[in-house]
């Protein structure tokens, strides 16, 4: 039955719709925020109303202020490239899975996953990784395999639920009824997507750290979800990742410690105020 199960599970990920065209949706808007030619004028210009409601939206929220921002141009400015491509991957996503049957019920862990992409990407920062944007990416996708579980195997997902309410671990639990787990899941899509075997690799195993192809982004990503969840601190996952061989820079003291753990309580809250926006 479970091996079924898992047939079934990989026959939807083949079917879903959205999938193949999500990277082509977005490739043009993102290449436009890297190049040095771009400025504010032209990439307003290029997006469409949607997403510049949402760039007018966060640029006018309270983690910015709640200044007056009446054009796209200078919401751009005021919010910069890097936030324009995030809500322009986070909202692609995001409706990517917008038409499932509760998406109350898909939200928290939509929120889950806009934290821990924030977070990735501050910890890319911290230690000097070199490409941010596959870290917040990771963080963005990591339990994508979850969003599939939840809104195409309801029932399943129900008993998942039901055996770690019971004492099953999480991971056990979905090996146990589908015979596949989210990573897994996550995995295979993120393949589907052709995006960079190592980002593949990191989804995959973003659980059991067993990663092949590239080790700094995995365990980046594999701290900033513990971080998000509560279950390391600070302190703690600066440590596990010096003892891992990652290590910030030298010339921190406590003092830009202190303020580099601020910067990641900020980030939290700037997740917040874009999954609102991303939402809607």
């Amino acid at each position: 039955m479970a091996t079924d199960a898992r047939k079934l599970v990989e026959r939807v990920i083949d079917q879903i719709e959205h999938l193949p065209t999500l990277p082509q949706v977005v490739a043009n808007l993102l290449a436009m925020t890297e190049s040095p030619s771009v400025d504010a004028m032209k990439l307003s210009k290029a997006l469409d109303q949607s997403l510049a409601a949402k760039v007018l939206k966060v640029a006018n929220s309270a983690f910015y202020g709640k200044r007056k921002v009446n054009t796209i141009a200078q919401g751009i400015v005021i919010i910069g490239f890097d936030a324009v491509k995030e809500i322009i991957l986070t909202t692609s996503l995001f409706h990517t899975f917008h038409d499932a049957r509760d998406i109350q019920s898909l939200q928290p862990l939509w929120q889950h996953s806009l934290e821990c992409a924030m977070i990735a990407k501050r910890l890319a920062w911290i230690y000097r990784y070199e490409i941010l944007d596959e870290a917040y990416f990771s963080g963005l996708i990591h339990d994508i395999g979850k969003l599939v579980i939840q809104q195409y195997f309801p029932e399943a997902d129900e008993q998942i639920h039901k055996l770690v309410e019971e004492g099953a671990g999480n991971l056990e639990a979905e090996r146990q009824i589908l015979s596949i787990t989210h990573a897994e899941i996550g995995g295979k899509m993120v393949q589907r997507w052709n995006f960079p075997a190592a980002l593949v690799d990191t989804v995959n195993h973003h659980h059991d750290q067993d990663w092949k192809l590239n080790p700094r982004l995995g365990r980046i990503l594999y701290y900033a979800n513990l971080f998000v969840l509560g279950s390391v601190g600070f302190t703690p996952m600066l440590a596990a990742m010096s003892k891992a061989g990652m290590s910030f820079p030298g010339n921190w003291d406590p003092v830009d410690l202190q303020g580099v753990e601020e910067i990641l309580h900020q980030e939290i809250e700037k997740a917040r105020s874009m999954f609102e926006v991303s939402k809607t």
